[in-house]
């Protein structure tokens, strides 16, 4: 790992990156952040349906411990107020499922504690609940955690910041918001798309799966207006344009291809404000549509319609009933 790269100031590394990028390291980051952010530590139980009141009391009195062992083997967070409720936290990325059966975990909890609950957090875009044996049964996906931090209440917060950032970059979190469509009508925006297979925004969250740029009038490019191609998202950073060369082995991530890297990386230094952060997402080479897809009107729910909202995502199932159409 490169801690700080050679003619640079300082390393752009945060203090999660230092855990690598495995199912490991992700599971330790979340449970180092909701043990030291109190905000972040509610925010969570809440989403998986228990009922605390929010006190510094009941946050002292929590204990949150990572790779517990037992004769059953080993839990990746294990959550606790005495007398009150019992997490066990597993989660898995990319494709890998939990390990063996889901019951052997039920002798495991702590029978005093009224709430037992087995949290499984994984890639898989589903979220469901159910009961074995008295336990509450939750499936969910690390991309509801991202839209749970990602709330602008959370966006003055650094560690939390500094988690998404980390979960974003090394883990190609893909959620529900699988085609973000945004107009384009500048000349540097859509050289931007054409040529360096970039698209730039200021600071968000959040991880769409493609890029549908809309082509206004105002830029009277040859393909008419609408959406003429979709791109996948191969990867999304936040970074100062300045330092882009610093990230070229995130970038390598994404695309094993230093062709297409170097491109990003030349396309990312053409960015003037070059004084502030901003969201990067670097794009696959873009696939022609066999018709342009146009803006209904009056609104439809689902679709896009008059001026796109920022962060505008459509499901490939509207998409696609258009492009059939």
């Amino acid at each position: 790992m490169i801690i700080k790269s050679q003619g640079h100031p300082k390393s752009i590394l945060n203090k999660f990156d230092l855990l690598g990028n495995d199912e490991n390291a992700l599971s330790k980051a979340f449970a180092f952040m909701i043990g030291k952010e109190p905000d972040a530590f509610f925010a969570f139980i809440k989403n998986i349906g228990v009922d605390i009141r929010k006190t510094k009391k009941s946050f002292y009195d929590i204990s949150i411990v990572t790779e517990k062992f037992s004769d059953q083997g080993r839990v990746d967070i294990n959550i606790k107020l005495e007398s009150k409720f019992h997490i066990i936290v597993e989660s898995k990325i990319r494709g890998n499922r939990i390990r063996g059966q889901k019951s052997q975990y039920l002798s495991t909890f702590d029978q005093k504690c009224p709430v037992k609950i087995l949290c499984l957090i994984t890639q898989q875009q589903d979220i469901n609940r159910g009961i074995i044996k008295g336990i509450t049964l939750i499936n969910i996906s690390w991309f509801n955690i991202i839209e749970i931090y990602s709330d602008k209440r959370f966006s003055s917060n650094p560690l939390i910041q500094e988690f998404l950032h980390f979960t974003l970059k090394n883990y190609s979190m893909k959620d529900l918001k699988e085609i973000l469509i945004q107009d384009l009508s500048w000349d540097a925006e859509i050289k931007r798309f054409k040529k360096y297979r970039i698209y730039r925004r200021d600071i968000t969250f959040g991880s769409p799966m493609y890029f549908a740029p809309y082509f206004t009038s105002k830029a009277r490019q040859n393909e008419g207006i609408g959406i003429c191609y979709l791109s996948k998202i191969l990867g999304i950073l936040t970074l100062y344009p300045n330092d882009i060369n610093i990230y070229r082995e995130d970038l390598l991530r994404f695309c094993n291809d230093n062709k297409v890297v170097n491109n990003w990386i030349n396309g990312v230094k053409k960015i003037p404000g070059k004084n502030q952060p901003l969201t990067f997402y670097f794009l696959d080479e873009p696939l022609r549509l066999r018709r342009n897809l146009l803006k209904e009107k009056p609104k439809i729910k689902g679709w896009i319609a008059t001026r796109i909202p920022k962060n505008r995502c459509v499901t490939f199932n509207e998409f696609s009933k258009r492009l059939m159409a």
